[in-house]
Protein backbone atom coordinates (compact mmCIF):
# COMPACT_ATOMS: atom_id res chain seq x y z
CA UNK A 1 0.00 0.00 0.00
CA UNK A 2 2.93 2.32 0.62
CA UNK A 3 3.85 2.60 -3.03
CA UNK A 4 0.22 3.14 -4.00
CA UNK A 5 0.18 6.21 -1.72
CA UNK A 6 3.44 7.31 -3.29
CA UNK A 7 1.99 6.75 -6.76
CA UNK A 8 -0.99 8.93 -5.93
CA UNK A 9 1.24 11.72 -4.63
CA UNK A 10 3.46 11.49 -7.72
CA UNK A 11 0.40 11.58 -9.95
CA UNK A 12 -0.79 14.83 -8.36
CA UNK A 13 2.63 16.31 -8.84
CA UNK A 14 2.79 15.60 -12.57
CA UNK A 15 1.40 17.96 -15.19
CA UNK A 16 -1.62 16.26 -16.71
CA UNK A 17 -2.37 16.47 -20.37
CA UNK A 18 -6.07 16.43 -21.18
CA UNK A 19 -6.91 14.54 -24.36
CA UNK A 20 -10.45 15.31 -25.46
CA UNK A 21 -12.39 14.82 -28.68
CA UNK A 22 -9.27 13.49 -30.40
CA UNK A 23 -7.38 16.80 -30.25
CA UNK A 24 -3.79 16.93 -29.03
CA UNK A 25 -2.18 20.34 -28.89
CA UNK A 26 1.15 20.37 -30.68
CA UNK A 27 0.46 17.26 -32.76
CA UNK A 28 -0.58 17.35 -36.39
CA UNK A 29 -3.13 14.59 -35.93
CA UNK A 30 -4.25 12.72 -32.86
CA UNK A 31 -3.62 9.02 -32.42
CA UNK A 32 -6.75 8.97 -30.26
CA UNK A 33 -10.09 8.72 -31.98
CA UNK A 34 -12.63 11.50 -32.18
CA UNK A 35 -15.14 11.50 -29.36
CA UNK A 36 -12.94 9.59 -26.93
CA UNK A 37 -11.71 11.31 -23.79
CA UNK A 38 -9.17 10.30 -21.16
CA UNK A 39 -6.38 11.81 -19.11
CA UNK A 40 -2.86 10.95 -20.12
CA UNK A 41 -0.08 11.97 -17.79
CA UNK A 42 3.00 13.52 -19.33
CA UNK A 43 6.58 12.98 -18.21
CA UNK A 44 8.19 15.74 -16.20
CA UNK A 45 11.33 15.38 -18.31
CA UNK A 46 10.79 16.40 -21.92
CA UNK A 47 13.80 14.79 -23.59
CA UNK A 48 16.22 11.94 -23.05
CA UNK A 49 19.06 12.26 -20.58
CA UNK A 50 21.82 9.70 -21.01
CA UNK A 51 23.66 8.06 -18.14
CA UNK A 52 27.29 8.87 -17.39
CA UNK A 53 28.04 5.15 -17.06
CA UNK A 54 27.76 2.31 -19.55
CA UNK A 55 26.81 -1.36 -19.34
CA UNK A 56 29.83 -3.56 -18.56
CA UNK A 57 30.12 -6.80 -20.52
CA UNK A 58 30.63 -9.74 -18.13
CA UNK A 59 30.62 -12.61 -20.61
CA UNK A 60 29.61 -13.61 -24.11
CA UNK A 61 28.48 -17.14 -24.92
CA UNK A 62 28.19 -18.56 -28.41
CA UNK A 63 24.95 -20.53 -28.16
CA UNK A 64 25.59 -22.24 -31.49
CA UNK A 65 28.60 -23.99 -29.91
CA UNK A 66 26.51 -25.68 -27.21
CA UNK A 67 25.92 -29.42 -27.46
CA UNK A 68 22.16 -28.86 -27.53
CA UNK A 69 22.31 -25.64 -29.53
CA UNK A 70 18.98 -23.88 -30.13
CA UNK A 71 17.79 -23.09 -33.66
CA UNK A 72 15.89 -19.83 -33.21
CA UNK A 73 15.31 -18.29 -29.78
CA UNK A 74 12.68 -15.64 -29.15
CA UNK A 75 12.27 -13.57 -25.97
CA UNK A 76 14.17 -13.83 -22.70
CA UNK A 77 12.76 -14.12 -19.17
CA UNK A 78 14.44 -14.51 -15.79
CA UNK A 79 12.74 -16.36 -12.94
CA UNK A 80 13.10 -15.22 -9.31
CA UNK A 81 16.20 -17.42 -8.91
CA UNK A 82 18.10 -15.75 -11.72
CA UNK A 83 17.68 -18.62 -14.17
CA UNK A 84 17.19 -17.45 -17.75
CA UNK A 85 14.53 -18.90 -20.07
CA UNK A 86 13.84 -18.59 -23.77
CA UNK A 87 11.64 -20.33 -26.35
CA UNK A 88 13.01 -21.96 -29.49
CA UNK A 89 10.01 -21.49 -31.74
CA UNK A 90 11.57 -23.50 -34.60
CA UNK A 91 11.64 -26.61 -32.38
CA UNK A 92 8.88 -25.81 -29.91
CA UNK A 93 11.22 -26.24 -26.93
CA UNK A 94 12.00 -24.18 -23.82
CA UNK A 95 15.65 -23.46 -23.02
CA UNK A 96 16.93 -22.79 -19.51
CA UNK A 97 20.32 -21.28 -18.72
CA UNK A 98 21.75 -21.62 -15.19
CA UNK A 99 24.63 -19.31 -14.31
CA UNK A 100 27.63 -19.53 -12.01
CA UNK A 101 27.72 -16.95 -9.17
CA UNK A 102 29.98 -14.65 -11.22
CA UNK A 103 27.67 -14.97 -14.28
CA UNK A 104 30.58 -16.11 -16.49
CA UNK A 105 29.66 -19.77 -16.96
CA UNK A 106 26.38 -21.45 -17.82
CA UNK A 107 24.73 -24.81 -17.87
CA UNK A 108 21.91 -25.21 -20.36
CA UNK A 109 19.20 -27.70 -21.11
CA UNK A 110 15.97 -27.80 -23.06
CA UNK A 111 12.59 -29.31 -22.31
CA UNK A 112 9.12 -29.52 -23.76
CA UNK A 113 7.27 -31.77 -26.18
CA UNK A 114 8.15 -29.94 -29.36
CA UNK A 115 5.97 -28.86 -32.26
CA UNK A 116 2.48 -30.24 -32.68
CA UNK A 117 -1.16 -30.02 -31.69
CA UNK A 118 -1.17 -32.38 -28.72
CA UNK A 119 -0.99 -31.64 -24.97
CA UNK A 120 2.30 -29.94 -24.14
CA UNK A 121 3.13 -29.42 -27.80
CA UNK A 122 3.10 -25.97 -29.40
CA UNK A 123 2.58 -24.68 -32.92
CA UNK A 124 2.91 -20.89 -32.65
CA UNK A 125 4.09 -19.37 -29.37
CA UNK A 126 2.98 -15.74 -29.18
CA UNK A 127 3.85 -15.04 -25.53
CA UNK A 128 5.23 -16.66 -22.41
CA UNK A 129 5.35 -15.67 -18.76
CA UNK A 130 6.90 -17.09 -15.59
CA UNK A 131 4.94 -16.97 -12.33
CA UNK A 132 5.47 -18.81 -9.02
CA UNK A 133 7.62 -21.54 -10.54
CA UNK A 134 5.44 -22.14 -13.61
CA UNK A 135 5.92 -21.23 -17.28
CA UNK A 136 2.84 -20.24 -19.26
CA UNK A 137 3.23 -20.65 -23.03
CA UNK A 138 0.57 -18.92 -25.11
CA UNK A 139 0.01 -20.95 -28.27
CA UNK A 140 -1.95 -18.79 -30.68
CA UNK A 141 -1.69 -21.50 -33.31
CA UNK A 142 -3.88 -24.03 -31.53
CA UNK A 143 -5.64 -21.66 -29.13
CA UNK A 144 -4.30 -23.01 -25.85
CA UNK A 145 -2.00 -22.19 -22.94
CA UNK A 146 0.59 -24.87 -22.15
CA UNK A 147 1.96 -24.88 -18.61
CA UNK A 148 5.33 -26.29 -17.50
CA UNK A 149 7.28 -25.93 -14.29
CA UNK A 150 10.58 -24.05 -14.41
CA UNK A 151 12.25 -27.40 -13.61
CA UNK A 152 10.98 -28.81 -16.90
CA UNK A 153 7.94 -30.87 -15.87
CA UNK A 154 4.78 -30.65 -17.95
CA UNK A 155 1.67 -29.70 -15.97
CA UNK A 156 -1.38 -29.11 -18.13
CA UNK A 157 -2.95 -27.62 -21.24
CA UNK A 158 -5.52 -24.88 -20.65
CA UNK A 159 -8.15 -23.99 -23.22
CA UNK A 160 -9.97 -20.65 -23.32
CA UNK A 161 -13.15 -21.71 -25.09
CA UNK A 162 -13.77 -19.96 -28.39
CA UNK A 163 -11.18 -17.29 -27.57
CA UNK A 164 -7.77 -17.58 -29.23
CA UNK A 165 -5.16 -16.23 -26.76
CA UNK A 166 -2.42 -13.88 -28.00
CA UNK A 167 -0.92 -12.29 -24.87
CA UNK A 168 -1.13 -13.19 -21.19
CA UNK A 169 -0.20 -12.05 -17.72
CA UNK A 170 -0.61 -14.02 -14.51
CA UNK A 171 -1.95 -12.41 -11.34
CA UNK A 172 -2.16 -13.89 -7.85
CA UNK A 173 -5.47 -15.68 -8.46
CA UNK A 174 -6.29 -15.16 -12.14
CA UNK A 175 -5.12 -14.96 -15.74
CA UNK A 176 -5.46 -11.86 -17.90
CA UNK A 177 -5.64 -12.77 -21.57
CA UNK A 178 -5.63 -10.77 -24.78
CA UNK A 179 -7.21 -12.49 -27.77
CA UNK A 180 -6.19 -12.80 -31.39
CA UNK A 181 -9.47 -11.34 -32.64
CA UNK A 182 -10.36 -7.90 -31.18
CA UNK A 183 -13.61 -7.54 -29.26
CA UNK A 184 -15.35 -4.88 -27.21
CA UNK A 185 -12.79 -5.11 -24.41
CA UNK A 186 -9.03 -5.44 -24.26
CA UNK A 187 -8.79 -8.26 -21.73
CA UNK A 188 -10.50 -11.45 -20.59
CA UNK A 189 -10.16 -12.60 -16.99
CA UNK A 190 -9.95 -16.32 -16.17
CA UNK A 191 -9.36 -18.13 -12.91
CA UNK A 192 -6.25 -20.32 -12.64
CA UNK A 193 -8.29 -23.38 -13.65
CA UNK A 194 -9.24 -21.80 -16.97
CA UNK A 195 -12.80 -20.76 -16.13
CA UNK A 196 -13.90 -17.49 -17.74
CA UNK A 197 -14.98 -14.75 -15.31
CA UNK A 198 -15.52 -11.51 -17.26
CA UNK A 199 -13.93 -9.07 -19.72
CA UNK A 200 -12.60 -5.56 -19.02
CA UNK A 201 -10.43 -2.77 -20.40
CA UNK A 202 -11.32 -0.09 -22.94
CA UNK A 203 -9.45 0.58 -26.17
CA UNK A 204 -7.60 3.84 -25.68
CA UNK A 205 -7.10 3.93 -29.45
CA UNK A 206 -10.48 3.02 -30.93
CA UNK A 207 -9.10 2.26 -34.37
CA UNK A 208 -7.05 -0.52 -32.83
CA UNK A 209 -10.16 -2.66 -32.51
CA UNK A 210 -10.43 -2.91 -36.29
CA UNK A 211 -6.68 -2.93 -36.96
CA UNK A 212 -4.74 -5.61 -35.09
CA UNK A 213 -1.45 -4.54 -36.67
CA UNK A 214 -1.85 -0.97 -35.46
CA UNK A 215 -2.90 -2.19 -32.02
CA UNK A 216 0.23 -4.34 -31.60
CA UNK A 217 1.36 -4.30 -27.98
CA UNK A 218 3.14 -6.06 -25.14
CA UNK A 219 1.59 -7.16 -21.85
CA UNK A 220 4.01 -7.13 -18.93
CA UNK A 221 4.51 -9.60 -16.13
CA UNK A 222 2.60 -8.81 -12.97
CA UNK A 223 4.40 -7.25 -10.02
CA UNK A 224 3.21 -7.33 -6.42
CA UNK A 225 1.07 -10.16 -7.90
CA UNK A 226 -1.66 -7.81 -9.14
CA UNK A 227 -0.23 -4.88 -11.15
CA UNK A 228 0.70 -5.08 -14.82
CA UNK A 229 1.47 -2.80 -17.75
CA UNK A 230 -0.30 -2.61 -21.09
CA UNK A 231 2.37 -1.41 -23.55
CA UNK A 232 1.24 -0.37 -27.06
CA UNK A 233 4.18 -0.31 -29.44
CA UNK A 234 3.15 2.71 -31.51
CA UNK A 235 1.05 5.13 -29.48
CA UNK A 236 3.54 6.88 -27.17
CA UNK A 237 1.86 5.88 -23.88
CA UNK A 238 1.45 2.91 -21.55
CA UNK A 239 -1.32 1.95 -19.14
CA UNK A 240 -0.94 0.56 -15.61
CA UNK A 241 -3.60 -1.80 -14.26
CA UNK A 242 -4.37 -2.95 -10.73
CA UNK A 243 -6.10 -6.22 -11.58
CA UNK A 244 -9.10 -5.17 -13.67
CA UNK A 245 -8.86 -1.48 -12.73
CA UNK A 246 -7.03 1.12 -14.79
CA UNK A 247 -4.68 3.03 -12.47
CA UNK A 248 -3.12 5.46 -14.92
CA UNK A 249 -2.18 6.16 -18.53
CA UNK A 250 1.14 7.88 -19.07
CA UNK A 251 3.29 9.02 -21.97
CA UNK A 252 6.68 7.53 -22.72
CA UNK A 253 9.62 9.90 -23.02
CA UNK A 254 8.85 10.13 -26.77
CA UNK A 255 5.19 10.75 -26.08
CA UNK A 256 2.01 10.92 -28.11
CA UNK A 257 3.52 13.35 -30.59
CA UNK A 258 5.92 10.66 -31.80
CA UNK A 259 3.15 8.07 -31.61
CA UNK A 260 0.91 10.15 -33.84
CA UNK A 261 3.39 9.67 -36.69
CA UNK A 262 2.37 6.00 -36.91
CA UNK A 263 -0.73 6.39 -39.01
CA UNK A 264 -3.09 3.56 -40.02
CA UNK A 265 -3.18 2.79 -43.72
CA UNK A 266 -5.98 0.98 -45.55
CA UNK A 267 -5.11 -0.58 -48.92
CA UNK A 268 -7.17 -2.45 -51.51
CA UNK A 269 -5.02 -5.24 -52.93
CA UNK A 270 -6.76 -7.37 -55.58
CA UNK A 271 -10.10 -6.73 -53.94
CA UNK A 272 -8.84 -7.46 -50.42
CA UNK A 273 -8.91 -4.71 -47.80
CA UNK A 274 -5.58 -4.70 -45.97
CA UNK A 275 -5.07 -2.65 -42.82
CA UNK A 276 -1.58 -1.93 -41.62
CA UNK A 277 0.42 0.64 -39.70
CA UNK A 278 2.78 3.01 -41.44
CA UNK A 279 5.45 2.71 -38.78
CA UNK A 280 7.74 5.66 -38.18
CA UNK A 281 8.67 5.27 -34.51
CA UNK A 282 8.10 2.41 -32.07
CA UNK A 283 7.71 4.07 -28.70
CA UNK A 284 7.79 0.61 -27.06
CA UNK A 285 9.72 -1.84 -29.22
CA UNK A 286 10.52 -4.18 -26.33
CA UNK A 287 10.52 -4.15 -22.53
CA UNK A 288 11.79 -5.94 -19.44
CA UNK A 289 10.46 -5.48 -15.92
CA UNK A 290 12.00 -6.18 -12.54
CA UNK A 291 10.86 -5.16 -9.06
CA UNK A 292 12.26 -1.63 -9.38
CA UNK A 293 12.73 -0.68 -13.04
CA UNK A 294 10.97 -0.96 -16.36
CA UNK A 295 13.50 -1.03 -19.20
CA UNK A 296 12.01 -0.06 -22.57
CA UNK A 297 13.59 -0.02 -25.99
CA UNK A 298 12.25 2.52 -28.50
CA UNK A 299 13.10 2.39 -32.19
CA UNK A 300 13.25 5.10 -34.83
CA UNK A 301 12.64 3.57 -38.28
CA UNK A 302 13.78 6.62 -40.21
CA UNK A 303 17.03 7.13 -38.29
CA UNK A 304 17.51 3.38 -37.73
CA UNK A 305 18.33 4.18 -34.12
CA UNK A 306 17.23 2.42 -30.96
CA UNK A 307 17.16 3.72 -27.37
CA UNK A 308 17.17 1.99 -24.01
CA UNK A 309 15.09 3.99 -21.53
CA UNK A 310 14.76 3.27 -17.80
CA UNK A 311 11.53 4.09 -15.92
CA UNK A 312 10.58 3.56 -12.31
CA UNK A 313 8.41 0.45 -12.33
CA UNK A 314 5.82 1.65 -9.81
CA UNK A 315 5.14 5.10 -11.28
CA UNK A 316 6.44 4.95 -14.86
CA UNK A 317 8.48 8.07 -14.18
CA UNK A 318 11.23 8.36 -16.80
CA UNK A 319 14.67 8.34 -15.15
CA UNK A 320 17.39 8.16 -17.81
CA UNK A 321 18.56 6.39 -20.94
CA UNK A 322 21.42 3.93 -21.28
CA UNK A 323 24.56 5.25 -22.96
CA UNK A 324 26.04 2.91 -25.59
CA UNK A 325 23.36 0.29 -25.04
CA UNK A 326 24.09 -3.27 -26.24
CA UNK A 327 22.91 -4.37 -29.66
CA UNK A 328 20.32 -7.08 -29.16
CA UNK A 329 17.22 -8.74 -30.49
CA UNK A 330 15.86 -9.46 -26.97
CA UNK A 331 16.87 -8.57 -23.40
CA UNK A 332 15.89 -9.40 -19.83
CA UNK A 333 16.59 -7.78 -16.44
CA UNK A 334 17.50 -9.49 -13.17
CA UNK A 335 18.64 -7.08 -10.47
CA UNK A 336 21.60 -5.22 -11.96
CA UNK A 337 22.13 -7.90 -14.63
CA UNK A 338 20.82 -7.61 -18.17
CA UNK A 339 20.95 -10.59 -20.55
CA UNK A 340 20.76 -9.97 -24.30
CA UNK A 341 20.48 -12.09 -27.43
CA UNK A 342 22.63 -10.92 -30.32
CA UNK A 343 22.09 -12.34 -33.81
CA UNK A 344 25.30 -12.65 -35.86
CA UNK A 345 26.23 -14.30 -39.17
CA UNK A 346 27.68 -17.24 -37.22
CA UNK A 347 24.65 -17.63 -34.98
CA UNK A 348 23.12 -16.36 -31.74
CA UNK A 349 25.26 -15.03 -28.90
CA UNK A 350 24.08 -14.64 -25.30
CA UNK A 351 25.66 -11.60 -23.69
CA UNK A 352 25.55 -10.78 -19.96
CA UNK A 353 26.06 -7.17 -18.86
CA UNK A 354 26.37 -5.48 -15.48
CA UNK A 355 24.02 -2.50 -15.39
CA UNK A 356 24.86 -1.66 -11.77
CA UNK A 357 26.38 1.80 -12.23
CA UNK A 358 23.62 2.85 -14.63
CA UNK A 359 20.98 1.70 -12.15
CA UNK A 360 22.80 3.56 -9.36
CA UNK A 361 22.39 6.76 -11.38
CA UNK A 362 18.75 5.92 -12.03
CA UNK A 363 18.13 5.27 -8.34
CA UNK A 364 19.46 8.71 -7.43
CA UNK A 365 16.78 10.24 -9.66
CA UNK A 366 13.84 8.51 -7.96
CA UNK A 367 11.84 10.98 -5.90
CA UNK A 368 11.51 10.07 -2.27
Amino acid sequence: MAWIIFLSISWLGVNNRKIEAGIIHGAAESSLSSGFSTEILSQEKKKRQFSESEPVLITEINLYELNNAPYQLSCLKFDHKGRLFSVDYKRGLIYRFDFSPDWKKIQSFSFGKGLGQGPGEVSQVTDFKIFNGDIYLVDGGKGAIEIYTTDGAYKTSMRTGNLVPRKLTVLKDSLVIETLVPSDHLFYLFDLSGNFKYSFGEYLEKRGKENTVYQDNELSESFSEKYFYYLPRLFGFVALYDGDKLVMVKETIDGIKKGSRNMPVVENISGMIIRRADRKFQTVSEYSLNHKYLLIRAYDYEEKESYWDIYEAKTFNYLLSVKNKPSSSYFALFGNIVATLLETEEGTKLQIYDLGQVQKEASSLIKQ
